[in-house]
């Protein structure tokens, strides 16, 4: 499995965004054309570039049951420039070739492409992508207010235990909360209120592996990541 995040966002403005947008099948481009919000189109383009990267690039992690964890930068993709304009140079690489479906629920899968399965996630940090030869949940958080009304609706005793005694209640939220998104992502049904206490048991029972790790770039704030297999 491979495991790319992406955190450069100083590095990317609309000039960028507008190098991407032709490499984006047209899912992906009208999505960009539908939004005005910067932070939006920053996790449309960058996830699926990041996605198509890891696909073409990856392919002996993507099978392997070790996860492996790394930082991607937009240099990666080689933007440079040509006769005084910025162009990009995707890798030779046709990234236009990912089409995607969703099933009921709205979780996206690739069309043509049995076996591979990826998951996105992204918050105010980061953004990360999963890809894997099995099914995959990923979650990643910042640290992240919380509410009590939201502790108890949401965590178990156990849990809220467990971020009450924290000596940094805010990161310990963020940990157990990322756990939670990335089992339901894993299951591909979205949140369930009625099973958000029980994910860990639900998790054990369904025969699935949830694993954290809290992911410290070189620059900027600290977040965790939780991957579901």
């Amino acid at each position: 499995m491979i495991i790319y995040y992406f955190n450069d966002f100083d590095s990317v403005g609309e000039e960028e965004i507008g190098l991407l947008q032709p490499l984006l099948p047209p899912q992906q481009q009208e999505a960009l054309a539908a939004t005005k919000l910067l932070s939006r189109k920053r996790e449309i383009a960058i996830s699926y570039i990041m996605l198509a990267y890891a696909i073409e690039h990856n392919r002996d992690e993507i099978n392997s049951d070790n996860v492996a964890v790394r930082n991607i930068q937009l240099s990666t993709f080689n933007l440079t420039s040509h006769e005084g304009q910025k162009f990009l140079v995707p890798c030779n690489f046709q990234f236009s070739i990912f089409n995607f479906q969703f099933n009921e629920h709205g979780k996206p899968y690739l069309v043509g492409h049995e076996g591979i399965y990826f998951n996105i996630s992204h918050c105010r940090e980061a953004i990360a992508v999963g890809v894997s030869n099995r099914e995959i949940g990923i979650d990643i958080e910042g640290q992240r207010r919380f509410s009590d009304n939201l502790l108890q609706r949401a965590f178990n005793e156990e849990e809220i235990r467990s971020v009450r005694e924290a000596a940094e209640p805010e990161k310990e939220f963020a940990r157990i909360w990322t756990r939670k998104e990335a089992y339901f992502k894993w299951t591909g049904t979205g949140i369930l209120i009625d099973h958000i206490k029980s994910v860990e048991k639900d998790a054990t029972a369904a025969g699935c592996k949830i694993n954290t790790q809290l992911v410290t770039p070189e620059r900027g704030n600290p977040y965790y990541l939780s991957i579901v297999q």
